[in-house]
């Protein structure tokens, strides 16, 4: 079975983008702790790592359309943007064992296989500052939910498991 790599990158992307769309302009500046980034930063770094991952397996140059604003505005014209630009890139289905990229992870370079690098670098920290923007979101009282992050599940209004 061959896997859309663009998918698995585009996916979660997109759903960023709808999340994004619900969330208040005012928590775009909040963060979880003092020494964490904001929600809006969490979302501008989980778009660069979409590019990050995608453009190397194409062999394209990496590019950011980061407008360098945090505003809910900003982020999302960034995320549109790099959803665009990820619709122009080639198709890949397979990614090569014997192909490495390296990047920047905090103060240390990772050279890692093509497989490697996707699925245990770039989707991981895709994931993460996603799952910040939704984490600040919610612990400011955005109503969101499972499906609104993976697309898939669905709750009836104000249902709970708790």
């Amino acid at each position: 079975m061959q896997v859309s790599i663009k998918q698995l990158i585009k996916n979660p992307l997109s759903q960023l983008f709808f999340i994004s769309q619900k969330i208040p302009q005012e928590l775009f500046s909040k963060q979880l702790t003092q020494d964490m980034f904001c929600l809006g930063e969490n979302a501008k770094i989980a778009t660069n790592f979409a590019l990050r991952g995608y453009c190397p397996l194409v062999d394209r140059t990496t590019v950011t359309f980061e407008t360098g604003g945090s505003q809910k505005e900003d982020i999302l014209q960034t995320i549109q943007k790099t959803l665009n630009h990820l619709n122009t890139l080639p198709e890949v289905t397979q990614l090569d064992d014997s192909k490495t990229i390296a990047d920047k992870a905090g103060f240390s370079v990772v050279t890692l296989p093509q497989p490697q690098y996707i699925h245990q670098y770039i989707l991981p920290n895709l994931l993460f500052h996603i799952s910040m923007v939704y984490a600040i979101a919610r612990s400011h009282g955005v109503a969101l939910s499972k499906g609104d992050y993976d697309g898939y599940h669905s709750y009836p209004a104000a249902f709970s498991f708790i």
